[in-house]
């Protein structure tokens, strides 16, 4: 857990890529994960992106420290899921998804320019360091506005 000597409650970014244990990810099951999400991050001051292709996810969560750990270990124990590897964890200076509790973006055909940008052939978003991991949840943070 991040601890913060001035602001307990201090904002922190955390990215992390998981797979699907059944598999790809139906458009129902999605929908379940963004409105349970929806609804526990309004509580919680969470905001976030959730992108999913095929059988991955890659995820951000900002938002009060305590709060995200929280958050994340309740994601982390969640057997939809496994593989989870934290991509980033640290002190951000101002939220880069405050417009959504919790967003999402299904992958489909047209993604694949924004896939290539960052060195992906396919979604693979274990292999992604920071830098590239934000680069691409701000791109489909960008397509979800419009």
């Amino acid at each position: 857990m991040i601890e913060f000597e001035d602001h307990p409650r201090g904002l922190v970014r955390l990215i992390y890529a998981s797979r699907a244990t059944g598999g790809a990810v139906s458009s129902d099951m999605a929908t379940a994960i963004v409105a349970k999400s929806i609804q526990n991050n309004r509580v919680s001051d969470i905001s976030g992106l959730l992108v999913i292709g095929a059988d991955r996810f890659l995820q951000v969560l900002e938002g009060p420290a305590g709060e995200v750990e929280q958050t994340f270990a309740r994601v982390a124990s969640d057997t939809r899921h496994s593989d989870m590897t934290v991509i980033a964890r640290r002190a951000g200076g101002t939220r880069m998804f405050r417009n959504w509790n919790m967003a999402c973006r299904h992958l489909g055909l047209g993604d694949a320019g924004a896939l290539k940008a960052v060195g992906l052939a396919f979604f693979a978003p274990e292999s992604l360091d920071e830098e590239r991991a934000l680069t691409l949840l701000k791109s489909f943070g960008e397509f979800h506005l419009q």
